[in-house]
């Protein structure tokens, strides 16, 4: 609160390179804040946002900012504060870590049909097939 007050006049940074000096402040948090006030300057991965990004494959990273700037390059930026929003929710309410709605025809248009090694992978609900063998 200290340094909020005497090197911002107490007022909230809207910068995230500012709002990262502050004590207890991380990436993370310093999204919250810019894109709360109206000016995201990223975009926020938390657990929900990191699994379902790995889960539809728009990332192969593990570290959250990594995770950010892979995100960044598919998301226009005026969708960077919505997007966290629905995958959080998404994440919270259809598709948990434990359980997916394979079954559900919507989710077939979201889940990748190419694997991180760019093999075909079969869509929910549908049955794995193995390639033709080859006419040589």
């Amino acid at each position: 609160m200290r340094m909020l007050v005497e090197d911002y006049e107490g007022r909230v940074p809207r910068t995230i390179s500012e709002l990262v000096r502050l004590p207890g402040v991380a990436r993370k948090t310093a999204n919250v804040v810019a894109s709360e006030l109206g000016e995201a300057q990223g975009i926020v991965v938390d657990t929900h946002v990191r699994r379902l990004a790995q889960r539809l494959a728009l990332t192969r990273e593990q570290d959250p900012v990594k995770i950010e700037r892979d995100l960044i390059k598919l998301v226009p930026r005026e969708s960077w504060r919505l997007f966290p929003h629905l995958l959080i929710w998404h994440g919270r309410r259809v598709c948990d870590a434990r359980r997916r709605p394979a079954s559900a025809a919507w989710w077939r248009i979201f889940v990748p049909r190419v694997g991180p090694d760019r093999t075909r992978r079969p869509i929910p609900g549908e049955k794995a097939t193995s390639s033709p063998p080859s006419s040589s």
